[in-house]
């Protein structure tokens, strides 16, 4: 008996480059020298972009995915819509622990950056959960009330509010969390939409991420010819 067709997953790339840095993140605030003022700010600066990630895909769900679930199914979105709000609660609360250690003086830290990091940890664990959530459920009712091609068109809407910065920001996270066989189809599909230019420095910070094994299947699915090897610069 032929299996069924997997059918597409809205949440499934982005979720993965979103589960790699929040997992980063808590790394980095576990096991930075907060004594260190340069560690420290570093670690702050990736805390607050992890934040400004979490916030815009919060919005982006918000303004897309839910809307076209309440169209087809009203209130089948209420669920995710009232954890988003509780996110953003808990991402203003931890925006202003950083701000608190931040101001304070190297050695008055202390009392401070282990309840950051606690919170921290907690916020991971609810998006997390979160996460499987909306993998599980939410997936279910999409898959129940629209065809693949209207879930690519809702991707892609999304897509296309997403300016170069942000991009850049989303698969610097994204295209390393997936395997290679993702990484690749993704790359295909996109080398065919994105400017020049945007897939270029794409392909330039990737391979600064990849393994080399990871990198050589990679060049094989693009057609791509190693040109640097030693220095990992092989895109003309």
């Amino acid at each position: 008996m032929p299996s069924t067709p997997a059918r597409f997953d809205i949440y499934a790339l982005i979720h993965k480059g979103l589960r790699a840095h929040l997992l980063h993140t808590l790394h980095a605030v576990g096991r930075c020298d907060w004594q260190d003022c340069a560690d420290a700010r570093a670690v702050l600066a990736e805390l607050d972009e992890l934040l400004a990630f979490c916030r815009a895909h919060i919005e982006h769900e918000d303004a897309v995915v839910h809307p076209a679930l309440e169209r087809r199914r009203p209130g089948s979105a209420e669920h995710s819509a009232a954890e988003h709000r509780r996110h953003q609660q808990a991402m203003d609360e931890l925006g202003a622990l950083a701000e608190q250690v931040a101001h304070l003086p190297a050695l008055r830290r202390g009392e401070f950056v282990h309840p950051l990091y606690r919170r921290l940890a907690c916020f991971v664990a609810e998006n997390l959960e979160h996460m499987e959530q909306e993998e599980r459920d939410n997936n279910r009712l999409l898959w129940e009330t629209h065809s693949d091609d209207e879930l690519i068109a809702l991707e892609q809407q999304i897509v296309a509010s997403i300016g170069p910065d942000e991009m850049q920001r989303t698969l610097h996270w994204m295209l390393p969390a997936l395997t290679p066989q993702e990484r690749a189809a993704f790359l295909v599909e996109f080398r065919q939409q994105a400017p020049l230019e945007l897939f270029a420095a794409t392909l330039e910070r990737l391979c600064m991420q990849l393994s080399p094994k990871h990198q050589a299947h990679l060049d094989a699915a693009l057609g791509l010819t190693r040109a640097v090897e030693p220095a990992r610069r092989l895109y003309p």
